[in-house]
């Protein structure tokens, strides 16, 4: 209203050319503020798939057998704020996660790892049972036939039998037949005043009763006890030894 009535349609041209450019601004500028507005939409939204797919993908990246413990623990700290931990009977954790939330879990205590590698009171008593009648090496054969495993579900093998045998203080084989009167060689050759090599072939010949009591070969020799071995002997008319139950009367066996 100020402007000069001879340029006032100049005014009212500079004012409509300035009204234009003001609406052109606001329109760009509305159009700027949806856009952007778009965009955090849209990153929202990406992000919030992309932290779903962690949820998701974690327990399988935390399963993954070639992920170093490091790296599992990285991903605890990145999730985990703290932990609360109280020893009654049972174990109570108390859990408070990065975003706030929290979880307690009540778990049983774990079981000390001298108990969970003792032998079984059924294992040992089986064990016991077939050494009677077996060697070591047997023992596990047998014991892996029935299905039984040791503490780590791994088969029993001769040293694993012989472990347990000395940790439970198990007679061997062959200190129950030993115990039983069975004899070296050399003390049954001494009984018999033969040498060992004899004691050994006529245990081959089934004269005397010969028993293998270990897996290295081992082995004792049965008493003849009233029974005796007539010895042999070579050249002309030669003879073999046989063996007789002289108390019987019987003869030769």
């Amino acid at each position: 209203m100020g402007v000069d009535p001879g340029n006032r349609l100049v005014a009212d041209v500079l004012e409509a050319e300035w009204n234009e450019k003001l609406r052109a601004h606001a329109a760009v500028q509305e159009e700027y503020e949806r856009h952007i507005q778009q965009q955090r939409r849209r990153a929202d939204e990406e992000t919030r798939k992309e932290i779903l797919s962690l949820a998701t993908e974690f327990p399988r990246i935390w399963n993954d057998p070639q992920l170093p413990a490091r790296e599992r623990k990285r991903m605890l700290r990145l999730l985990i704020e703290d932990v609360t931990l109280l020893k009654t009977d049972k174990i109570t954790a108390h859990v408070r996660f990065r975003g706030g939330a929290t979880r307690t879990l009540v778990l049983d205590r774990p079981v000390p790892i001298a108990q969970i590698r003792k032998c079984k009171a059924g294992i040992i008593a089986e064990i016991d049972a077939l050494l009677n009648d077996h060697c070591d090496r047997e023992v596990a054969e047998i014991l892996n036939q029935r299905g039984l495993r040791t503490w780590q579900n791994v088969p029993f093998t001769l040293k694993k039998i012989a472990w347990i045998r000395m940790t439970y203080h198990l007679k061997s084989r062959f200190g129950r037949l030993r115990e039983q009167g069975l004899l070296t060689r050399k003390e049954m050759a001494k009984a018999l005043d033969v040498c060992e090599t004899t004691v050994h072939e006529w245990a081959r010949c089934g004269l005397l009763r010969r028993i293998v009591c270990d897996s290295r070969g081992h082995s004792l020799y049965e008493p003849l006890g009233d029974a005796t071995i007539m010895k042999g002997h070579g050249g002309r008319g030669a003879a073999q030894p046989i063996l007789t139950a002289a108390e019987s009367g019987q003869g030769a066996i």
